[in-house]
């Protein structure tokens, strides 16, 4: 065991060894103009209002840099302060270096001086407009080790893209490799023969690009038979990559979505970079809060393209961040086969895909009101075999509240129990 231990020390000093030549060696050929590929992103339409978030995609966990915007701004403006809030504090690590000019700008919404490619930076946020693209999501990797092969599933938002690009990264992100798609694309086979990777530990990202700007991610971490939301991506419309919201109320407002920061585990200069190597070590997580009016609904995630007959082990992560009051507030998580799952089925009022109905249905084990604690994660799971007719499976967190609360859902995986590996 000593012998190991001192194998993997070594090699993260070399890996750091490693990053911090790369990172000089890219400063001192940017200090060169022309000498590097630089990224240019126009923007067009006006904001939305809401918080503009650009993030970069090296690493698991993400460096960023936000700015509020206002209804009905224009492009130049906004993206004139995204650009000087760069400048100024070198979000990426790559100004630093520089002295003298600005190397961020910007003119009529177009926001230049970016050290890179485009791919590297995507866009989330509360913000919709600017001509930003919503992300894909559900993005589900089926490995199969018989044929040596994984093949992802994802949705595509309405609107399309231009194109989809897709990103592994394994090792820790030592090693990568990617392709791009048709724009209305929604799945991709991985031939491991062909084109090797480590399944152990593989993180993969999806993003759609419409007229040259990139859309946020979806994203999935394998470990062979085990796929897990285990990263740091900024969220996008208050949304975990890969979750969409569902209401069975008419007023949308009564239970809404947003993004929680624990901002000790985020990617920011001067703090020891953090792997998320665990499901509590990540910087975002889900919150689902009731206003004064309240409401029934939630957020919800779809697996697809799992293989019937097929037994699948769901797990989950969440807490209550208020006290819940009694009858007035109550939580719970459910899975169930199928992905066409209305608001009405998730709220326990129709019959789910196997005739199960009520607001104890398909829930995991022990997720609920009774067993959630306040400001404590505890994990929840449960195991499903599809029926011969059904290839999907949907998670949902379902939260009702009258008056303010709150509660978090931080973590998701999904093990195929049917699937032996080595």
């Amino acid at each position: 065991m000593g012998t190991v231990k001192r194998k993997k020390e070594a090699f993260a000093v070399i890996a750091g060894v490693i990053l911090l030549w790369t990172t000089c060696s890219l400063a001192r050929i940017y200090a060169g103009p022309g000498r590097m590929a630089m990224c240019r992103t126009t923007f067009t339409e006006k904001a939305s209002g809401g918080t503009l978030i650009m993030w970069d995609n090296l690493g698991r966990n993400a460096r960023y840099v936000a700015i509020e915007t206002a209804a009905g701004e224009p492009a130049e403006t906004a993206i004139a302060r995204l650009a000087e809030k760069i400048d100024n504090t070198d979000p990426f690590g790559w100004l630093r270096y520089h002295t003298g000019e600005k190397r961020v700008t910007s003119s009529g919404g177009e926001l230049t001086g970016i050290l890179g490619s485009c791919a590297s930076y995507l866009f989330a946020g509360t913000e919709t407009g600017l001509g930003i693209p919503r992300p894909p999501h559900s993005l589900t990797a089926n490995y199969d080790p018989e044929h040596k092969k994984i093949a992802l599933k994802w949705l595509n938002p309405p609107g399309g893209y231009d194109i989809i690009r897709i990103k592994f990264r394994w090792g820790n992100y030592v090693h990568f490799g990617g392709d791009g798609l048709a724009g209305d694309a929604e799945s991709y086979v991985r031939d491991l023969v062909e084109k090797p990777m480590d399944v152990s530990d593989l993180d993969i990202l999806v993003n759609g690009v419409r007229n040259d700007i990139y859309s946020s991610a979806a994203a999935i971490h394998i470990n062979k038979n085990i796929q897990e939301e285990l990263y740091g991506i900024p969220f996008s419309s208050g949304l975990a990559p890969n979750w969409q919201r569902w209401s069975l109320d008419a007023n949308e407002a009564g239970i809404k979505p947003q993004m929680g920061i624990r901002n000790e585990l985020t990617t920011v200069k001067g703090r020891r970079y953090n792997s998320i190597p665990t499901a509590d070590k990540k910087p975002f997580y889900q919150i689902i809060e009731s206003g004064v009016q309240g409401g029934t609904g939630g957020v919800y995630r779809k697996f697809i393209g799992l293989t019937p007959g097929h037994t699948y082990r769901v797990k989950a992560r969440m807490a209550a961040l208020s006290e819940l009051k009694g009858k007035k507030q109550s939580v719970s998580v459910h899975a169930s086969a199928g992905c066409a799952l209305s608001p009405r089925q998730m709220a326990g009022l129709d019959a789910l895909p196997g005739g199960k109905k009520g607001s104890d249905a398909c829930k995991l084990k022990n997720a609920d009101s009774k067993t959630i604690t306040k400001g404590k994660y505890g994990e929840y799971s449960d195991e499903i075999t599809l029926p011969q007719d059904s290839n999907s499976i949907t998670v949902w967190l379902r939260y009702t509240g009258k008056g303010a609360g709150s509660v978090g859902l931080d973590w998701i995986s999904l093990e195929d129990l049917s699937v032996k590996t080595k």
